[in-house]
């Protein structure tokens, strides 16, 4: 409960070099200190490690939290974790959540559309690209302000 409300102030400390790294390590200090008892040098090299670069949504940082706090568990209960293996599995994370989440945050179109389409015209059909470009940019004269007889 503590790292969820701790979660909040993720972009409480935003800067331009490390981006929401400062408050990805202030989430995860619970967790750390709980983890590494005791172990005042693991407890710091494990509060460095997190306060490398970090950006995502912060809607869907969570899953981050969570997959980092149980491999910091792993790691201090002896298991075979590297530190670089925990870094990689963040940072591999970051971008696939914040571009999941984001079409839904922001009203874009879904990309399955565009995606279909692509895959259309790489195998040789010409309703392939018209798929991606009414996917992109619908014709003026279907828009319902200047038909407004037509609906999308």
């Amino acid at each position: 409960m503590r790292m969820y409300w701790r979660s909040t102030f993720l972009l409480g400390s935003f800067n331009f070099e490390r981006m929401q790294a400062m408050g990805f390590c202030y989430t995860l200090m619970p967790a750390i200190r709980k983890v590494y008892r005791g172990d005042k040098a693991a407890e710091a090299a494990a509060l460095k490690r997190h306060l490398e670069f970090y950006n995502t949504q912060p809607w869907v940082s969570s899953v981050v939290f969570g997959v980092t706090a149980a491999m910091e568990e792993q790691k201090a209960k002896g298991e075979d974790i590297s530190e670089e293996t925990i870094t990689s599995v963040k940072v591999g994370l970051m971008g696939p959540l914040a571009r999941r989440r984001r079409p839904h945050l922001l009203g874009d179109r879904s990309p399955r559309p565009g995606s279909a389409g692509r895959l259309l015209a790489l195998n040789g059909s010409i309703v392939g690209p018209a798929a991606v470009l009414r996917r992109h940019q619908p014709p003026a004269c279907s828009h319902p302000l200047v038909r407004p007889e037509v609906r999308l």
